[in-house]
């Protein structure tokens, strides 16, 4: 996998994280910073989540015809760049949303 495609990612979840916890202060000032953070955090991976889930679901229940063998190797392909996306995309939210806490403090 081309390493530019993680730094991406990873920029794009900062500037994520960052958008939300943002929007989170105007839009719920009563919540802590700690709450805001973490919440602007799990947004991101939780639709990654979802997406590789539903691209598993996809491999699954798919017909094959002659290529069935190969259903293991793709699923457990999709269930390892999924995961490691999520992950990716958890802490560069976590990396934007504290960022931008820290600026909303001042």
């Amino acid at each position: 996998m081309n390493w530019t495609l993680v730094l991406v990612g990873f920029s794009l979840a900062v500037l994520m994280g960052a958008a939300l916890v943002s929007l989170l202060v105007a839009v719920r000032p009563e919540w802590s910073a700690r709450r805001r953070r973490l919440t602007a955090a799990f947004i991101l991976p939780a639709i990654t989540l979802v997406a590789t889930l539903l691209g598993i679901l996809f491999v699954a229940t798919a017909r094959h015809g002659q290529s069935e063998r190969i259903e293991d190797l793709a699923i457990a392909a999709l269930a390892t760049i999924g995961g490691g996306f999520t992950l990716l995309a958890f802490v560069g939210g976590l990396v934007g949303a504290t960022l931008a806490s820290l600026r909303h403090r001042k």
